[in-house]
């Protein structure tokens, strides 16, 4: 299957309770990861991660679709080419 590159954008609205089942499950998918860079907003309990990846349609839509099922957390996925 053909894979190209994506760019995924986290927004975890509920740091105390979200960021561990985040991290959890970008820990699964770090074969496909490459580039991370988070930016933790403590005074708002917020935190927004831009991760690079380099995936499969069906990859890219599992991680977007667990991602999505997690409360507190906002996800948008966009192709590079």
């Amino acid at each position: 299957m053909l894979e190209r590159f994506y760019i995924v954008n986290i927004v975890v609205e509920d740091r105390q309770n979200a960021y561990r089942q985040v991290n959890e499950l970008l820990h699964e998918f770090a074969d496909v990861i490459r580039l991370r860079v988070g930016y933790p907003v403590p005074d708002e309990n917020v935190a927004i991660i831009l991760l690079v990846l380099k995936a499969n349609n069906d990859t890219i839509g599992s991680l977007s679709g667990k991602l999505g099922q997690i409360r507190g957390v906002k996800v948008k996925t966009m192709p590079i080419r």
